[in-house]
């Protein structure tokens, strides 16, 4: 493809025709557009990134036994209590890392329910930010605590 080569009036014109351009455009301003302010250049010296913690709101802490969550919300529906949307997707996408885990296979409900408040009280103590729980499907394949940790995460 051949350069475009621009070419302006007074390049083509005999001396007449250039004198009258001249007149016709001596008081005229080039066009400057508005431009945004220029952004402040970062400063070498920049501190490094502290990785962003996921802060839980009040909603998302559990609840101590006797107190119900004023609107709870379905765990099993997918719906996130205290986390905003970036976050979600991270976590969605396996990009945090998980940084402690659960087994509660081969126990009865009410010691997989003392298990989890206290790994879940204690997560929440220690700062940790992600945390998997494993349920197992259960004896018959009923699942029950995969059935019941979600209500017991949202009371």
């Amino acid at each position: 493809m051949a350069a475009t080569v621009m070419t302006f009036p007074q390049d083509n014109m005999d001396d007449d025709d250039a004198a009258v351009w001249e007149r016709l455009t001596r008081g005229v301003k080039a066009y400057e557009p508005e431009l945004p302010p220029a952004r402040p250049a970062k400063s070498p010296k920049a501190k490094p990134k502290q990785p962003r913690r996921a802060t839980v709101t009040p909603s998302a802490r559990p609840l101590s036994a006797g107190k119900q969550a004023s609107q709870p919300i379905d765990l099993r529906s997918g719906e996130k209590a205290g986390i905003d949307g970036a976050t979600r997707r991270r976590l969605a996408q396996g990009q945090i890392p998980i940084e402690a885990r659960l087994d509660l296979h081969g126990l009865t409900a009410a010691q997989a329910e003392r298990r989890l408040a206290r790994f879940v009280d204690q997560a929440a103590r220690t700062g940790v930010r992600c945390v998997l729980v494993i349920t197992g499907k259960g004896s018959e394949g009923k699942g029950v605590l995969r059935r019941l940790v979600p209500l017991w995460l949202k009371t």
